[in-house]
């Protein structure tokens, strides 16, 4: 199987579209492929359309498709600077990195670590994590099987402050320490 980057393959697209110009004006002009019919010229030209129309519909689906939570939260990047951040360890020890000023969590946060039918039980947005003055708190984003910490369910307008070792229950079914570190770079 030939492999080709981007740049081949449009390159190759914009050779193969001088060809079929070409074609068509020696078709046109009756001159040495005429012998062929009206309706095998329209079929070929038909088909080399629909292979350019494809390739280019494909690379724009590409490039304006959204990409997944997973690949956004799975990276561990850290700050320049000393400051306490914090993660998310997940049942199977993976860990969600929380060092922004606010992070979403969500159903895909948790793709690959709760059976799916219980990721049906957690909203797509389903609590926020908000740094405020040197310490993060979280918010339930009113979901319907809500968000508990250390086993008091939250409410949906309400703001509590999270502490190292917390426990946080996701929809009933999904348990999560909530763990403070220090960037020390």
């Amino acid at each position: 199987m030939i492999q080709m980057n981007r740049t081949q393959l449009f390159g190759v697209i914009i050779v193969l579209a001088a060809v079929v110009i070409i074609v068509a004006i020696i078709w046109s002009l009756n001159g040495v492929y005429g012998w062929l019919q009206n309706e095998t010229q329209e079929i070929v030209l038909a088909l080399v359309m629909a292979i350019i129309a494809g390739v280019l519909i494909e690379s724009v689906y590409k490039k304006l498709s959204p990409q997944s939570k997973m690949l956004k939260t799975t990276q561990t990047r850290l700050s320049d600077h000393n400051e306490s951040l914090a993660k998310l360890i997940l049942p199977n020890n993976n860990n969600i990195i929380v060092n922004g000023a606010e992070k979403v969590i969500g159903r895909e946060d948790f793709l690959g670590v709760v059976t799916s039918d219980k990721l049906y039980f957690i909203g797509k947005d389903h609590f926020k994590i908000v740094r405020k003055d040197k310490s993060y708190y979280i918010q339930d984003l009113n979901t319907k099987n809500g968000t508990s910490v250390n086993g008091i369910p939250l409410e949906s307008k309400d703001v509590q402050r999270l502490n190292d070792g917390d426990e946080i229950m996701v929809a009933k079914s999904l348990r999560i320490k909530y763990n403070e570190f220090w960037d020390l770079k």
